[in-house]
Protein backbone atom coordinates (compact mmCIF):
# COMPACT_ATOMS: atom_id res chain seq x y z
CA UNK A 1 0.00 0.00 0.00
CA UNK A 2 2.79 2.39 0.92
CA UNK A 3 4.63 1.69 -2.36
CA UNK A 4 1.48 2.33 -4.37
CA UNK A 5 0.85 5.74 -2.76
CA UNK A 6 4.50 6.71 -3.29
CA UNK A 7 4.16 5.72 -6.95
CA UNK A 8 1.03 7.90 -7.34
CA UNK A 9 2.76 10.86 -5.66
CA UNK A 10 5.77 10.54 -7.99
CA UNK A 11 3.49 10.43 -11.04
CA UNK A 12 1.67 13.57 -9.84
CA UNK A 13 4.94 15.42 -9.26
CA UNK A 14 6.17 14.35 -12.70
CA UNK A 15 2.99 15.60 -14.37
CA UNK A 16 3.23 18.93 -12.56
CA UNK A 17 6.85 19.36 -13.65
CA UNK A 18 6.06 18.46 -17.26
CA UNK A 19 3.14 20.85 -17.46
CA UNK A 20 5.26 23.68 -16.03
CA UNK A 21 7.83 23.32 -18.82
CA UNK A 22 5.94 24.75 -21.74
CA UNK A 23 7.94 26.45 -24.46
CA UNK A 24 7.71 30.18 -24.80
CA UNK A 25 9.48 33.16 -26.26
CA UNK A 26 12.97 33.56 -24.77
CA UNK A 27 13.49 36.66 -22.67
CA UNK A 28 16.06 37.95 -25.20
CA UNK A 29 13.19 38.83 -27.55
CA UNK A 30 10.21 41.14 -27.28
CA UNK A 31 7.31 39.23 -25.76
CA UNK A 32 4.20 38.59 -27.90
CA UNK A 33 1.89 41.09 -26.16
CA UNK A 34 4.38 43.92 -26.49
CA UNK A 35 5.31 42.89 -30.04
CA UNK A 36 1.64 43.06 -31.00
CA UNK A 37 1.41 46.64 -29.70
CA UNK A 38 4.62 47.66 -31.47
CA UNK A 39 3.53 46.14 -34.80
CA UNK A 40 0.13 47.85 -34.55
CA UNK A 41 1.77 51.23 -34.00
CA UNK A 42 4.34 50.47 -36.70
CA UNK A 43 1.70 49.79 -39.37
CA UNK A 44 -0.28 52.88 -38.35
CA UNK A 45 2.86 55.01 -38.57
CA UNK A 46 3.78 53.64 -42.00
CA UNK A 47 0.29 54.46 -43.22
CA UNK A 48 0.60 57.98 -41.86
CA UNK A 49 3.92 58.43 -43.66
CA UNK A 50 2.41 57.52 -47.03
CA UNK A 51 -0.44 60.03 -46.80
CA UNK A 52 0.01 62.53 -49.58
CA UNK A 53 1.17 65.92 -48.51
CA UNK A 54 2.61 69.00 -50.12
CA UNK A 55 6.10 67.47 -50.33
CA UNK A 56 6.20 63.87 -51.58
CA UNK A 57 10.01 63.76 -51.63
CA UNK A 58 10.32 63.19 -47.90
CA UNK A 59 8.17 60.04 -47.62
CA UNK A 60 11.18 57.86 -46.69
CA UNK A 61 12.25 60.43 -44.13
CA UNK A 62 8.76 60.46 -42.58
CA UNK A 63 8.64 56.64 -42.48
CA UNK A 64 11.95 56.53 -40.65
CA UNK A 65 10.95 59.36 -38.33
CA UNK A 66 7.63 57.72 -37.42
CA UNK A 67 9.27 54.32 -36.99
CA UNK A 68 11.81 55.79 -34.58
CA UNK A 69 8.96 57.44 -32.68
CA UNK A 70 7.22 54.06 -32.33
CA UNK A 71 10.41 52.46 -31.03
CA UNK A 72 10.93 55.31 -28.58
CA UNK A 73 7.32 55.04 -27.37
CA UNK A 74 7.81 51.36 -26.55
CA UNK A 75 11.38 51.78 -25.20
CA UNK A 76 12.82 49.37 -27.77
CA UNK A 77 15.95 49.69 -29.87
CA UNK A 78 15.96 49.02 -33.59
CA UNK A 79 18.29 46.05 -33.03
CA UNK A 80 15.88 44.53 -30.48
CA UNK A 81 12.96 45.04 -32.85
CA UNK A 82 14.81 43.55 -35.82
CA UNK A 83 16.06 40.49 -33.94
CA UNK A 84 12.60 39.89 -32.45
CA UNK A 85 10.99 40.24 -35.86
CA UNK A 86 13.39 37.67 -37.31
CA UNK A 87 12.63 35.35 -34.38
CA UNK A 88 8.87 35.60 -34.98
CA UNK A 89 9.24 35.22 -38.76
CA UNK A 90 11.11 31.95 -38.25
CA UNK A 91 8.43 30.70 -35.84
CA UNK A 92 5.21 31.24 -37.73
CA UNK A 93 3.08 29.70 -34.99
CA UNK A 94 4.03 32.56 -32.64
CA UNK A 95 3.73 35.18 -35.37
CA UNK A 96 0.19 34.09 -36.29
CA UNK A 97 -0.87 34.55 -32.67
CA UNK A 98 0.37 38.13 -32.74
Amino acid sequence: MRGKSLYIILICIGLILLSACKPGVPSDYIQPDEMEDILYDYYISQGMATVSGPNLDNEDYKRDLYFNAVLKKHHVTRADFDSSLVYYYTRADYFVDI
